[in-house]
């Protein structure tokens, strides 16, 4: 059975809703590209142009085929197959020129165009050709057919900068951003403004001059006068590292050649160059020679370095050496195999056993600092060095909102507005170290004692704080009475003294700050993030008035933004650093390790923007689209049409994108395609060269040492090697300078020291966490992570020191008022009586399909705690399972064990995007759930069904899919379901929604539990039943249209009848085999079959047999008034609007209560499709007469008085 309340589609959503998501979306081209993110950056661009929106230039298209048709017509008659995909092309463009050239005709031709194989008559040159042709093509067709989109887009962002304008007019405020593009505005259009300053100063001097931007430039060149005799500027073209607000590498060097050239000879000078000298600062007093040898050896380009153009510094005879301990200057360490996040751990480790060995030497750790060039992992490498003992303190970087002790903050600020949300209040919060509450507290915080009869019960955690009434042995334990006596006082004052006040003083009594004092530069830094937090919380209070549940929100707000740490007056002298490169600019320590620092990523978002002469440049390309029918009644997903439109791009390798040197034999200068090649890989360029100099800045702020620490995944398959990228990581070439190398030229992994004379063994260290080969030596995992993600080397024991050190938490040495010494809780045992479940008041339709003896739960039963003979728990840690328990649990041949596995599956495709699940886990699946060979085939056929069907494509063809989606509601109103409990709860297999049209979903529940000897009826009054539950689900939840489809393996019932058969085909969406079958149920004499059969028609295109089956079926049952409905939808549909009023006429005319809303509905939607609006409204003041919450109707009615 398919539940649907049929109802005539609204109007379209707006066109830029289907080209980008409001929120991301997976995937690989166009990930993440949002319309947030794209307004965002447009405005960003925007911001650094003298003409703001009116500069950036949003590239359009042309639909013109005739290219892409020559090439495929150069494949006619290379091969058969050619011939067939050529032809096949060929006759798509066709129908593409005489179509209205709609973004569907336009996918149309996108999935008919696919690429011959290469042949001697068609040879691969070719073949690449065609592809570039198909890519031109189908961005100028893409661009052209979706110019409403871009005007979408680019008129939301014009909107966007305007309200922001009119916020700060309201204000009299103005940003950075204001200031500059006034001043040079007003020097710009201003004659006597220009001339009185422009003659002023004697000499404009701008230092770090690597860092300004083109608009600054040409404001200060107003202040300097003709020929700019008055600048001195001053910068290193090596340490441009702010690209990303407009500080282009190229304008100091554009301005490094016009002044360059001036001072080369006056018959050589550039146009209207001032005469000026070029001095070259090549003295640096910071960093001793052997590091300033080593940055040489990475970055000299004339020596094979990462930068051309490289300027070597000299050391200063004058400096004063600060290292203490006996080490080498210049170390490095590279990490090869695992993942990601255990290779940063392994690298965390390494850099800090450095940093251990150097404070042991003598080295004061106050002097050493790692700098990384993102934070993302900034608490692993904290971790790593608390774990070594030494103090950290993170000071730059916007990682505030993911420290500790903002949480904890956070914490306390949800537990003061609602005590009752434990999860994100009291829990959090009490087990922070704030209050450090541990089990053995938790445990008589959440049990109760009944004093009557002496059993125990639970209770929530906010009631256990409120209540003095603890169970014998858990009671006056210090750490709860300290928690008690402070949260008890704030929450009496919550609501009506300040909210902040409540929280500083929260944080006071509890006695943090004095344990923070006692652990010395950690202990601050992490005060001051405390601090801060609650100047946030002052702030939002001052804001937003002695309101907690807005001011909970306003401080999650503020969470959401990039802030750096709070900082505190105090040197710190004595805790290593940890922070980004950027951060350190114009700072010098005597030992730095860098990390982090060495990649960046490619680029897959659909819009590609860039500074061009005269403004900026941006082409903006779907990250999304629709799912369409071809001409033979194929509907393909959106997914698989962006796959297509993709497909034009890929190259071979490693390579993303088609070679930018084939676009550019195939495409004209400056057309869509060619730019968004050029601009990505522009910025792909720019952003390594820029990661480059990150590196440079980074290596020159060290005075003594020195140390690089690198990684790189390792390939599986035959050949296990590391995957060096060298378009977008910097690694190897690091290692190709500092490592011995080969003959080829190939660095020497397995070294123990670098190329340097006098490198000593171990400046360089191999952490290899895999097997691998590389060239032809082939390397050992010499090193691991054990559980508490220490590293190992080889077969040594972890050390104990690190966990001593952790484990250790020091305590006031005399204990005040305002502190407490943290204990450990003494093991007290307790009997725990067996506490019968409360009556249940919600339902699900398990619980009412149990009840009713129809059907169990279709997923595997929880495992039950053994019990021993006297009642009570059995004493076990868990330790001693074995494979025998897992098995008794869940028994082998579990009936419910196939759902559980295939639900599992359903919901990794579906979070993970995938269109195939990998055979390794369903093999997984099928341990995991112990599936008997049977079962294990039925879950492969199951699966490879549902994959293939047209369900699962109409599925996927909505914007958003979610997997999993779990549902408490107010209960059903109809009186058999509502008897089972007030409110209803569940989960939902996979729910479409659609952002930008909040009326619709789709339910899709995967069935696969039930008994053998079910019969088709039951299983159609079971659907039945789960339809009405999730129906009102979903329409209290605000969505009109809603559409439950099941998939069940109920075609295997012995005894299904053709009908019952046919119609389960069309619920599960294979529409061949419901055609075949409720064919056989007619021949069979069941007339009722024609009405699933003209739906089936319907999907599968066939007009005519619709037709025929839908008039056959009101012929034979002329009283059915959801047949006329569904048939007058159908002529809707068609554009036959006069017969689909006839047929929701006599469908009302049958008086049927049921049909009586969607055919009236129905009705008035075609007379406002036939232009007949004043009908049209009428029609809808009935029906909202009868049916006033309807909302959409409503907003239809309220739309219609306007016409």
């Amino acid at each position: 059975m398919c539940w649907v309340a049929r109802r005539h589609p609204m109007p379209p959503p707006s066109s830029r809703h289907r080209w980008y998501p409001m929120a991301g979306e997976g995937g690989s081209f166009g990930g993440g590209t949002t319309i947030k993110g794209l307004v965002r950056d447009l405005l960003e661009l925007s911001s650094q142009l003298p003409g703001g929106m009116d500069d950036a230039r949003v590239a359009r298209g042309q639909a013109d085929t005739s290219a892409l048709a020559d090439a495929y017509r150069a494949a006619l008659g290379a091969s058969k197959a050619a011939t067939e995909k050529a032809q096949t092309a060929l006759d798509a463009i066709d129908a593409f020129e005489a179509s209205g050239k709609t973004m569907e005709d336009a996918a149309r031709l996108m999935m008919s165009c696919t690429m011959p194989r290469a042949s001697k008559a068609f040879p691969k040159e070719q073949v690449e050709l065609l592809k570039a042709e198909a890519a031109d093509a189908f961005i100028n067709i893409v661009l052209a057919c979706g110019g409403p989109a871009l005007d979408a887009l680019v008129g939301l962002a014009r909107s966007v900068e305007a309200e922001y304008r009119a916020l700060k007019a309201a204000q009299s405020a103005l940003d950075n951003n204001d200031l500059l593009r006034m001043a040079y505005e007003a020097l710009r259009d201003y004659p006597a403004i220009r001339a009185a300053y422009e003659g002023r100063f004697k000499m404009v001097m701008i230092d770090e001059f690597q860092d300004t931007d083109q608009m600054q430039v040409d404001l200060i060149r107003y202040l300097t006068g003709a020929g700019e005799r008055a600048l001195c500027t001053v910068g290193d073209a090596q340490q441009s590292i702010y690209r990303f607000r407009g500080a282009e590498v190229e304008v100091f060097r554009r301005q490094e050649r016009k002044v360059g050239s001036s001072a080369a000879s006056e018959a050589t000078a550039v146009a209207d160059a001032p005469a000026g000298e070029l001095v070259k600062l090549v003295r640096n007093f910071r960093s001793h020679d052997e590091v300033l040898r080593y940055v040489a050896r990475v970055f000299d380009g004339d020596d094979g370095g990462l930068m051309q153009g490289f300027l070597d510094l000299e050391a200063s005879d004058g400096r004063k050496d600060t290292l203490v301990a006996d080490a080498s200057r210049r170390q490095a360490l590279f990490v090869a195999g695992g993942s990601m996040q255990e290779r940063t751990q392994a690298k965390a480790r390494a850099i800090a056993e450095r940093f251990r060995a150097l404070a042991d030497a003598g080295q004061p750790q106050g002097g050493m600092v790692l700098l990384l060039g993102r934070m993302t992992n900034a608490d692993v490498y904290a971790q790593a060095f608390r774990d070594q003992g030494l103090d950290c303190v993170i000071a730059g970087g916007s990682v505030f909102a993911q420290a500790a002790e903002v949480q904890t903050v956070r914490a306390l600020v949800c537990a003061l507005a609602n005590p009752a949300d434990t999860a994100r209040g009291l829990m959090p919060l009490l087990a922070s170290p704030m209050f450090a509450l541990g089990a053995q507290e938790f445990l008589a915080l959440a049990t109760k004692l009944d004093s009557e009869t002496g059993e125990t019960s639970r209770r929530n955690i906010d009631m256990g704080i409120m209540s003095d009434s603890d169970v014998p042995g858990l009671q006056d334990l210090p750490l709860v009475k300290r928690a008690r006596e402070v949260l008890r006082y704030a929450l009496r004052r919550a609501g009506r003294d300040s909210f902040a006040a409540i929280a500083r003083d929260v944080v006071n009594a509890s006695g943090w700050f004095v344990r923070l004092a006692q652990r010395g530069p950690e202990g601050k830094a992490i005060a001051a993030n405390v601090l801060k937090a609650l100047d946030a919380v002052a702030e939002a209070e001052a804001e937003l008035g002695n309101s907690p549940r807005s001011i909970a929100l306003a401080f999650d707000r503020f969470l959401a933004g990039k802030e750096a740490p709070g900082a505190l007056n105090e040197e710190g002298d004595g805790a290593v650093r940890i922070m980004t490169v950027h951060a350190s600019k114009g700072l010098e320590y005597p030992v730095v390790a860098v990390a982090e620092c060495f990649g960046v990523r490619k680029s897959s978002g659909a819009a590609q923007m860039g500074r061009v002469d005269g403004g900026a440049q941006v082409v903006a390309l779907p990250a999304r689209f629709d799912g369409v029918k071809l001409a033979d009644g194929t509907f393909v997903k959106g997914d698989d049409v962006k796959k297509q439109f993709e497909h034009a791009f890929k190259g071979k390798g490693a390579s993303l994108w088609l070679p930018p040197e084939l676009m550019e034999d195939v495409c004209a200068t400056g057309s869509p395609a060619e730019a968004f090649a050029r601009l990505r890989n522009d910025d792909l360029q720019l952003s390594l060269e820029e990661r480059a100099r990150l590196l440079y800045v980074a290596m020159t702020r060290a005075r003594e040492l020195v140390i690089l620490a690198m990684d790189a995944g390792v390939s599986r398959g035959k050949v296990t090697a590391p995957t060096f990228d060298v378009e977008t990581d910097l690694t190897y070439d690091v290692l190709r300078r500092i490592l011995p190398t080969d003959a080829l030229d190939t660095p020497q992994l397995d070294s123990d020291r670098l190329v340097f004379d006098n490198s000593q063994p171990g400046d360089y260290e191999l952490i290899s966490l895999t097997d691998f080969t590389f060239g032809e030596q082939a390397f050992e995992a010499n090193a691991s992570l054990d559980a508490e993600g220490r590293l190992v080397r080889g077969d040594a024991e972890p050390e104990g020191a690190g966990a001593d050190a952790r484990a250790a938490v020091p305590g006031p040495a005399d204990p005040e008022p305002d502190a407490f010494e943290l204990v450990y809780p003494q093991a007290v045992g307790v009997r725990m009586g067996i506490c019968p479940f409360p009556v249940r008041d919600s339902y699900s339709y398990s619980s009412i399909a149990a009840a009713l003896h129809v059907e169990t739960e279709d997923r595997a039963a929880e495992a039950r705690v053994p019990m021993d003979e006297s009642g009570d728990d059995a004493e076990s840690d868990g330790s001693e399972m074995t494979d025998a328990d897992v098995a008794a649990v869940e028994p082998a041949g579990n009936p419910m064990a196939l759902g559980s596995a295939f639900h599992a599956a359903c919901q990794w495709l579906i979070e993970m995007g995938a269109d195939a699940l990998p055979a390794e886990r369903a093999d997984a699946l099928a341990r995991l759930w112990h599936l008997t060979p049977e079962q294990r085939e039925r879950f492969d056929v199951a699966l490879e069904r549902w994959l293939k069907s047209s369900v699962r494509a109409e599925l996927f063809a909505w914007p958003c899919v979610r997997a999993e989606v779990p549902f408490f509601s107010l209960g059903c109103e109809d009186e058999d379901i509502a008897r089972y409990g007030a409110y209803a709860e569940g989960a939902i297999d996979a729910l479409a929604t659609d952002p930008a049209d909040p009326s619709r979903a789709l339910v899709i529940d995967y069935k696969t539990g039930g008994t053998p000897d079910e019969t088709p009826d039951q299983l159609l009054e079971k659907h039945a039943l789960q339809a009405r539950v999730y129906a009102d689900v979903l329409h209290k939840a605000g969505f009109e249209n809603r559409a439950i489809s099941y998939l069940r393996r109920a075609l295997e019932v012995d005894g299904a009848d053709n009908f019952v058969k046919g119609k389960t085909y069309y619920i599960i969406g294979d529409y061949e085999n419901a055609m075949k079958f409720l064919s056989k149920a007619i021949d069979d004499g069941m007339q009722e079959a024609e009405f699933y059969l003209a739906m089936t028609y319907e999907k599968l295109g066939n007009g005519e047999e619709a037709v025929s089956m839908y008039e056959a079926y009101i012929k034979s049952y002329p009283s059915d008034a959801g047949a006329y409905n569904q048939y007058g939808v159908y002529c809707m549909n068609k554009g036959d609007y006069n017969s689909a009023l006839g047929y929701f006429a006599a469908g009302l005319a049958l008086g049927d209560t049921d049909a009586k809303k969607e055919l009236m509905f129905n009705q008035a939607c075609c007379y406002e499709y036939m232009y007949q609006f004043k009908t049209a409204y009428e029609k809808f003041g009935e029906y909202l007469e009868l049916y006033p919450d309807d909302e959409a109707a409503r907003h239809e009615y309220e739309f219609l008085s306007t016409r």
